[in-house]
């Protein structure tokens, strides 16, 4: 049997590799696996026209799953594996050969690098046999879409070096891996690189969970193989098992999980989402399908306005978030979750007390209107109606990262409220500022301000020059997309001290309405927050010059 093959894609062709990588899963699973009907959209939008399919490759991560468990099985089972390149180029063998004899020969090396879209590994199991996959995400669309956890994944096909920028996804494998378990792995595989720890195999994320044994020992899940799910504590420890620190953050609201992962993302950090997964939800026979974690990786920011938060109508960058991606086991990567509002049928109210006498025959007013409760929940690209109900985040986070999301958040919207007022008093027809907070690193920043501040004509050298910490937050404010303020806050350090390090000042109306509120901190401080003061004590003088 020859070492590969070169076949033009098609959806039909796709489920017979599957299939022949499996050997233990017939076609007719196949085409019956949400995974199917998700790849069958997902390389469309790709454009995929061909698949070269390596038949004998070695996966560091099955390979880890084999030793652990498949290969003491009394069924026998592979210990290689096969996988599926893609490229959106047509080619066929002949050109292919040609091209590993001379890389300017055939369909050319040059070719199949500009042209390739990644790979997806087939495991020799039943049932859950999509491996460790690669695959290019969808396009930006015109910068609408937003993957930044990212990273580059170098690929040897036959001598010919290839590289895919993404982030690695495989499907849950009840056996030795569980849904949360694949969430924790794609994470491992953005943080590994990003805070350079060691990216564990699926089978030692479970056997590290399995050690801290769940709170109830009476729980099917208490085993560690064959494993069901991991509980949230488990998770935890596998986190730090990395060197990594666990972050918890509520986000049961829309508003709550779109700034947390937005915040975090941008920083390159991708984050679990545990939920609850509801049948038919909009309906009065919905159900409760069970828990469910997810890797975030992703983001799309509406056309429409930040909708405003609390009484004070604080608008928030990541509040236009309409739809999240995530890499779910049951689906693919970078599966398309979107926001609905979904109205549900409150139960009628009994009559309070029971009459012993009839009612008298009245005539009936209008019936009463049935009443419907309103809930912001997450459609996911399951079949069906299958929405997910936020319940937490968890994010592996580095432990010098130790000023949260949530501190410099509750900070600008007490800062945001006081130039509010001012503005409403003194500059109504200064439209509002949006404000966009969001982790970076001194690096990150740096390049963003050669390109950013240099595009609207300001200074760069001041920003180059800057005395950062590693880690800040980042906290840009906004008019109708004009750009106002930068203010950049240590996230490595004390939240009882102030932690501004660098600010940028267009020069325009806020910075002019911040040196206004200055001297009532100086004359008050103890009226004013510690970060709050430590803003507006820059602007003192005056309005800190465009730098």
């Amino acid at each position: 049997m020859s070492a590969f093959e070169v076949l033009p894609y098609s959806v039909e062709t796709l489920v017979q590799c599957l299939a022949d990588g499996s050997k233990l899963t017939s076609e007719s699973v196949i085409r019956n696996k949400r995974h199917r009907v998700y790849f069958e959209e997902y390389f469309q939008a790709l454009e995929a026209a061909t698949i070269v399919v390596e038949r004998a490759y070695t996966d560091r991560d099955y390979l880890e799953d084999y030793a652990a468990y498949y290969d003491r099985c009394f069924q026998e089972y592979p210990r290689r594996t096969q996988r599926l390149h893609f490229f959106s180029a047509p080619f066929d063998v002949a050109q292919f050969e040609l091209t590993l004899g001379d890389p300017n020969a055939g369909v050319g090396e040059q070719g199949l690098r500009e042209t390739y879209l990644g790979f997806v590994v087939v495991k020799p199991l039943p049932q859950t046999i999509v491996g460790r996959t690669c695959l290019k995400t969808y396009s930006s669309d015109s910068g609408r879409r937003h993957f930044p956890s990212l990273r580059i994944y170098p690929v040897n096909l036959f001598g010919i070096e290839l590289e895919v920028e993404i982030l690695a996804y495989q499907e849950q494998d009840t056996v030795v891996a569980a849904c949360a378990t694949s969430a924790l792995w794609s994470c491992f595989q953005g943080t590994g690189k990003l805070f350079q720890h060691m990216i564990p195999p699926p089978v030692e994320i479970t056997g590290w969970a399995g050690s801290h044994m769940p709170e109830n020992l009476l729980a099917a899940s208490s085993r560690a193989f064959p494993n069901n799910g991991l509980t949230a504590t488990q998770m935890a420890h596998a986190v730090r098992r990395v060197g990594l620190e666990p972050l918890v953050l509520g986000a049961n609201t829309r508003y709550g999980l779109n700034s947390a992962v937005y915040a975090y993302l941008r920083g390159k950090i991708p984050s679990i989402l545990a939920a609850e997964l509801v049948k038919d939800a909009e309906s009065p026979q919905s159900s409760i399908m069970g828990g469910h974690a997810i890797a975030l990786t992703g983001f799309s920011l509406g056309d429409g306005h930040a909708t405003g938060y609390g009484e004070s109508g604080f608008l928030l960058r990541a509040a236009r978030i309409d739809k999240i991606y995530g890499h779910d086991d049951q689906v693919g990567p970078f599966a398309r979750m979107v926001w609905e509002k979904i109205e549900i049928p409150v139960a009628p109210e009994e009559p309070a007390g029971n009459s012993s006498h009839e009612a008298p025959d009245v005539e009936e007013a209008d019936p009463p209107q049935p009443k419907f409760d309103s809930f912001e929940f997450l459609r996911t690209s399951w079949a069906g109606s299958v929405h997910a109900v936020p319940k937490f985040v968890l994010l592996p986070v580095y432990h010098k990262i130790r000023i949260p999301f949530s501190l410099v958040h509750e900070e600008m919207l007490r800062l945001d409220a006081l130039i509010e007022n001012l503005r409403q008093k003194v500059m109504p027809a200064v439209p509002r500022a949006e404000w966009d907070i969001y982790l970076t690193t001194s690096g990150d920043f740096k390049a963003s301000a050669r390109v950013d501040y240099a595009a609207i004509g300001m200074p760069v050298t001041p920003s180059l020059i800057a005395d950062l910490p590693r880690f800040v937050w980042r906290v840009t404010v906004r008019t109708s997309e004009r750009f106002q303020l930068d203010f950049l806050f240590d996230a490595t350090g004390i939240a009882q001290h102030g932690l501004l390090v660098h600010v940028v000042s267009a020069g325009a109306e806020y910075a002019q309405m911040l040196g206004a509120l200055a001297p009532f901190c100086q004359a008050s401080p103890e009226s004013f927050s510690v970060q709050v003061r430590s803003v507006l004590e820059r602007f003192l003088a005056s309005p800190i010059p465009a730098a």
